[in-house]
């Protein structure tokens, strides 16, 4: 009887609210409005979200069959210090620390009306990190010594938010990964992508070794 009781209050309660607004502040003018102003924030909020995907989808290139997508080179500054150098990026130079290199590149995939009208598949080169053959080093490297490659944050990152969200109706986000591979003092790849990954071409002795030490 108590939880009737207390229902039957808060029931009251809410009619006598609802009876004293429409009273002395409902109007049809006020709604209209309301509804209004709600649909041109909408509406600018959905325009900003769009120019801003905009501006992120022209950082991504097709996804073509062996279409070299840049050049590694690697220089030993230090035992486990290199500066490595990144042609597609307007001769990007960088410093890695470790034994290893491993590269992450963020792939759009088209789904349903894109892909039956034929548009290719995206690709955007996105971290470059160095890391140690040793657990204990490793472990120990603070920060992590990686490098973003296109400078997007998350919060407005077109494929984190796809990858976030997990819709596969327009566009998917997919991702190509190279990991444990040796840096080696003078070692040069090319590197090509294909519809299913990326994969590093020697491009010199120190490098062939380095990919016969990472088979």
């Amino acid at each position: 009887m108590l939880y009737y009781g207390l229902a039957a209050l808060l029931g009251v309660v809410s009619l006598l609210i609802l009876g004293a607004v429409i009273a002395k502040g409902w109007r049809v003018e006020w709604l209209w409005s309301w509804l209004k102003g709600n649909l041109l924030l909408l509406s600018l909020l959905v325009g900003l979200i769009l120019a801003l995907a905009a501006w992120d989808l022209h950082q991504f290139k097709p996804v073509q069959m062996g279409n070299n997508v840049g050049t590694l080179t690697f220089i030993e500054v230090a035992p486990q210090q290199f500066n490595v150098q990144l042609s597609s990026h307007d001769d990007l130079r960088l410093k890695l620390e470790g034994d290893l290199w491993e590269m992450d590149v963020q792939v759009l995939r088209w789904r349903g009306l894109g892909y039956a009208i034929g548009l290719q598949d995206g690709y955007r080169l996105h971290r470059l990190a160095g890391r140690y053959l040793a657990l204990e080093q490793q472990r120990d490297a603070l920060p992590p010594q990686q490098d973003i490659l296109h400078g997007t944050p998350s919060w407005r990152d077109l494929w984190y938010w796809l990858d976030r969200l997990g819709t596969q109706s327009l566009l998917e986000a997919d991702a190509f990964t190279l990991r444990f591979i040796p840096m080696v003092d003078g070692a040069t790849f090319n590197l090509e992508i294909g519809a299913t990954g990326l994969t590093p071409v020697p491009m010199n002795e120190a490098a062939a070794e380095a990919l016969e030490r990472f088979e």
